[in-house]
């Protein structure tokens, strides 16, 4: 293992949305900045927005190419085997095929009936199906042999074995109540001997020998779930030469994975890189990690895949992210899959559950500082040996008990419980595994003292609140209990002395010569703690090492790796005790030396439809949303308004889709003169200087609306299911313009501070000259409210000593950089806030230069929640009104403007 360069295979592989008009040069333009940054490979992923016909020619060219330049650069190239998702309805033609392959859900209602659905009256109830016509029946196999032989083998015959493999996402039995499926009849009656028509009432009401018939009928599910979709896709994969990995769906409670899947657990043993999804900026419920990972480690997987950021917004910061998945890979989580790449960021594009990790981001230069800190954590916990001793039952079955589509009584409380049962283990840093009762009954046994599941040696079972187990779980039990392993709770199970704080979350490997040791404080407080072993520390920004102290003190949301065994490779220079060293005055007035283009968002404007006024000031989110509605061409004029004290020497206007608008700038036809693109290739700049006048200026812009009869078509289906939705491309979009130079944006309305590190801005915006200095705090409030790039900022200082620091109290930019003297010092992205600049200084005059990066988040927004900065953003997020991405619920909205803040915030004194 190389700890200072880790190799591909453990580096991040992002989901690479394919949301545009593809083509092969930018596809290899694309990958190559993959490559440059650091990333492994990436999934190939038909995503809303695509413009190009999938699966079709130019599709094949350009997978084609994927392989290609993976090969080329030794970075794994994988296939996504969905257009949007859920996985298994190829992109439609499988789900169109009729009825059969259509997924139905259970209904049930008082009296009796016939109708073309019904299954059966009894008892008084009347029990039919009803059809969702734009999914799949996940547990009829040969529905999802269609979907093999569609999608799977037509890759094959194109690309042999070129891909590495594929990534499922999603597959499901039901979102909306209890499934039903053609098959299910007879495999129950094969299963059980049993009628199952008359007892399906008793999956509604506790009437009869429920509570039998709901377990039989839920653990037949998952199994014809788990071997319909991924054990035969996961065995196809196999005989081909190629992988799955992916995820199951709503992994996080007993309720949300059972009306889903069944079960999540029995899922994972069919893929080669088993995986977990996390969506926004939270880490609870933990059971999802650790239900996949113990799978994992059950059967000898070494790598686990996290699919992970989404929702976080435009503003998530490295320190954030590294929060975010260090919570998970201390849980067992090897591989990450950042949510996601935009190929594109036109249109609907950017609002896909933000951010896109990518090119398109001011910080994209300094993103190889957080990969090639997770990828050195995720190689060593791949390939250490895990050897836990200790296994907590799930209690999955007992749910299915509860579970009756309506009150479900029982499930929160069983859920309650275990996950209290979970803390206490962690508490206690005691290491476990998650056991799921298939996995047992598949992989389980008895030796002597030692419960045995796949590679892993249980000298110690915990049992959690249920109410039922499997006939086999019993029989296991009975025969560890009476060979003398111990049962017990984890309220009353020994804890591991190895750390003395309970707030750190803690595993280990073992390798040839050494163990490796991986703490991870999640909380928002530092966190000392006390280890008894070691020998060096691992540095995971550098892959150096430093000696080993048995007293460690762990800043807010951090991590440590020590090596017991390992002597240090280099002993790195001890940082001086920054209390007693000076802090460096951050006060004051700093000279900007260098700044990105400046930017203004427009996103109001007046707007008409075919000559009629349809709203003054309104929002630009609902002018595409209230023509679509009408199914017709429409002519469109927006009249957006600027003020300007001064006119800029530089100044472009940024439009997404020039090419479809007629635009007049005060009056006067402008020229679309392209001058390149703003951090998005699809965001194209024109040169506005010229046109702009001091005071109030307009910029007129019209087009003739129109989506094709299949657009409106496909928005009707959006608006029945996910998948159709999730694939949703529209021929002609209405976006916000910018205007982007060398200006400054003044505001002098009024600021008010929200929490999550925002403002609240009420007031209006005017362009005016650049200013030369600002304070170190709040640079959105001195003419930098939009301002997405990188600002350099200088200042002298007459100093008598040298043994300064620069400190301060909250990094509000993605990434801080200092200099002394013209000599880089050190660049901060997360915790400790603090750079040594000792070395670089001089007695008497010396030139500090502060270098402040940040993200895409005030241009792009969302601007106007009501909440303020939002830590689940999702498409709905952008809009003033309903629109087909949700619905806007009242007092949701807020004309003023939210920002987050720019610049450092000084400690206390």
């Amino acid at each position: 293992m190389n700890l200072q360069n880790p190799e591909k295979k453990y580096r991040p592989i992002p989901f690479w949305s394919w949301n545009e008009k593809l083509n092969t040069e930018e596809t290899g333009r694309q990958i190559a900045l993959m490559d440059e940054a650091g990333i492994g490979g990436y999934f190939m992923h038909a995503r809303g927005g695509l413009q190009t016909e999938y699966m079709g020619k130019e599709w094949f060219e350009n997978i084609e190419k994927g392989a290609a330049c993976g090969r080329e650069r030794g970075m794994r190239a994988w296939a996504y085997d969905e257009n949007g998702w859920p996985s298994g309805f190829g992109s439609g033609i499988v789900n169109g095929r009729g009825i059969a392959f259509q997924q139905k859900y259970l209904r049930i209602e008082e009296g009796e009936k016939q109708t073309e659905h019904t299954i059966i009256n009894c008892g008084g109830y009347h029990l039919y199906y009803e059809v969702n016509p734009f999914y799949v029946d996940t547990l009829d196999k040969d529905v999802i042999k269609v979907f093999i032989e569609e999608i799977y083998q037509t890759y094959y015959n194109k690309m042999g074995d070129g891909i590495e493999g594929f990534f499922t996402d999603e597959p499901q039995v039901s979102r909306n109540g209890i499934p039903w499926s053609f098959c299910l009849e007879g495999a129950y009656r094969e299963e059980y001997g049993e009628e199952l028509l008359p007892k399906l009432p008793e999956l509604f009401y506790a009437t009869g020998e429920y509570q039998k018939t709901r377990f039989q009928f839920w653990k037949l599910v998952t199994n014809l779930f788990a071997e319909s979709f991924c054990k035969q896709i996961y065995e196809w994969c196999d005989a081909h030469g190629m992988k799955l990995t992916g995820h199951m769906v709503l992994e996080e409670s007993l309720r949300s994975q059972l009306a889903s899947n069944g079960a999540v657990m029995p899922h994972y043993e069919y893929f080669h890189i088993p995986g977990m999804d996390w969506l926004g900026r939270q880490i609870e419920p933990k059971v999802v990690p650790l239900q996949v990972s113990s799978v994992a480690h059950q059967l000898g997987k070494k790598q686990i895949l996290s699919e992970t950021f989404a929702l976080t917004g435009w503003n998530t910061s490295f320190e954030e992210l590294r929060w975010i998945f260090e919570w998970q890979m201390v849980r067992g989580i090897t591989l990450l899959c950042p949510h996601l790449e935009g190929y594109s960021l036109r249109g609907i594009r950017k609002r896909d559950y933000p951010a896109s990790f990518f090119y398109q981001q001011p910080w994209w230069k300094d993103y190889p500082r957080f990969l090639d800190a997770v990828s050195r954590i995720g190689m060593l916990l791949s390939e250490g040996k895990v050897k836990f001793d200790t296994l907590i039952l799930h209690p999955q079955s007992s749910a299915w008990l509860c579970y009756d589509d309506n009150r479900n009584e029982g499930i929160e409380e069983l859920n309650r419980s275990f996950y209290d049962d979970l803390d206490c283990l962690e508490q206690k840093h005691i290491l476990f595994h998650i056991g799921d009762e298939t996995i047992l009954e598949r992989h389980g046994h008895v030796e002597g003292k030692k419960l045995i599941v796949g590679t892993q040696e249980y000298t110690r079972v915990i049992l959690p609140k249920h109410l039922v187990f499997f006939e086999n779980t019993e029989k296991l039990l009975k025969e560890f209990a009476e060979n003398g392993g111990l049962i017990t709770t984890a309220q009353e199970a020994e804890p591991n002395p190895v750390l003395d704080n309970p707030f750190v979350t803690y595993t280990e490997r073992e390798f040839a010569d050494y163990k490796m040791y991986y703490l991870v404080n999640s909380t928002d407080q530092p966190q000392e703690v006390r280890i008894k072993k070691g020998t060096c520390v691992l540095d995971i920004a550098t892959g150096e090492t430093c000696d080993f102290t048995e007293t460690q003190v762990l800043p807010p949301r951090s991590s440590l790796v020590v090596l017991d065994g390992m002597p240090p490779q280099r002993i790195q220079k001890l940082a001086r005790n920054q209390e007693k060293a000076q802090k460096l005055p951050l006060d004051g007035e700093w000279e900007i030396t260098k700044c990105d283009q400046n930017a203004l968002t427009l996103d109001y404007c007046d707007y008409w439809f075919d000559g009629h006024l349809i709203e003054e000031h309104g929002h630009v989110s609902s002018i595409q949303t209230k023509a679509c509605n009408l199914g017709r061409e429409v002519l469109i004029d927006m009249k957006f308004r600027v003020k300007a004290e001064s006119v800029p020497e530089e100044v472009y206007l940024v439009c997404e889709t020039p090419e479809i608008f007629e635009i007049k700038v005060n009056g006067r036809e402008f020229v679309k003169q392209d001058c390149g693109f703003y951090f998005d290739s699809s965001f194209r700049k024109m040169n506005l200087a010229g046109y702009l006048m001091e005071g109030e200026n307009r910029i007129d812009m019209r087009c003739r609306f129109k989506q094709s009869e299949a657009v409106y078509k496909n928005i009707e289906k959006a608006k029945v299911f996910e998948s159709e939705l999730n694939k949703l491309t529209y021929d002609m979009e209405i976006e916000s313009i910018y205007l982007v130079g060398d200006f400054s944006v003044k505001t002098e309305g009024n600021f008010t501070k929200l929490s999550r590190g925002a403002v609240r801005y009420d007031g209006g915006f005017v362009i005016g000259t650049p200013g030369k200095t600002v304070e170190l705090c709040h640079l959105e409030q001195q003419g930098f409210p939009f301002f997405a790039g990188s600002i350099t900022l200088r200042k002298k200082f007459r100093l008598e000593k040298t043994d300064y620091v620069l400190s301060f109290a909250e990094r509000n930019a993605t990434v801080v950089k200092a200099s002394v003297n013209g000599e880089e010092c050190g660049t901060i992205v997360w915790k400790p806030y603090a750079v040594d600049l000792s070395e670089n200084l001089k007695k008497g005059e010396n030139t500090i230069e502060i270098t402040l990066t940040n993200s895409l988040r005030n241009l792009l927004g969302p601007h106007h929640l009501t909440e303020g900065e939002c830590y689940k953003v999702v498409p709905a997020s952008f809009f003033r009104e309903d629109s087909i991405w949700g619905r806007r619920a009242e007092g949701t909205w807020d004309d003023r403007y939210c920002f987050v803040e720019l610049g450092l915030e000084a400690e206390e004194e």
